[in-house]
């Protein structure tokens, strides 16, 4: 084989291993969390669909920062500070035809607008209201936090000097 061909071979094998931890940060940042929260949810009781958005929002943001966080220290990948990009694009998919079909209304107003409904307000009232929340803004929360644990991690940590 020439050089050429390894090169190549190479960049290929660097791509398919950056998409390859991209896709293991991705499910660290949006599954790991469901799992971890798994037992929290019957340690803390709550008796409101509100407290229910409360207790996800709060719950995501921490199992999912501190999963970064630890994958990071572990994998020291540069993909798991840009974990936020894929869920970014699945909730853009949704929440720019929302935006545009609700365009007549205010992004703000406080009934019926763009926030209200993707940040979880919306359930209250009506629990049917929920399912863009939990579909679209969870996994973009948790990668959020994800990335960002990660991107504070890889200022904390002291690089690793391998020999």
């Amino acid at each position: 084989m020439n050089s050429d061909a390894l090169v190549s071979m190479e960049s290929v094998a660097r791509i398919f291993l950056a998409v390859g931890l991209l896709v293991l940060d991705v499910l660290g940042a949006v599954v790991v969390p469901t799992i971890l929260e798994g037992s929290v949810w019957r340690i803390i009781p709550v008796h409101s669909v509100a407290a229910v958005v409360i207790k996800e929002w709060c719950l995501s943001v921490l199992s999912a920062a501190f999963m970064g966080f630890m994958m990071y220290r572990f994998w020291r990948s540069g993909t798991s500070k840009w974990v936020w990009t894929l869920p970014a694009l699945w909730f853009a998919f949704r929440a720019l035809p929302y935006a545009a079909r609700s365009q007549m209304h205010s992004v703000l107003s406080e009934g019926s607008g763009f926030w209200f409904h993707f940040s979880g307000a919306a359930c209250g009232a009506k629990v049917s209201n929920c399912q863009d929340f939990y579909s679209f803004t969870v996994p973009l929360i948790r990668a959020l936090s994800y990335s960002g644990a990660a991107l504070i991690a890889s200022r904390v940590l002291k690089p690793v000097l391998r020999a």
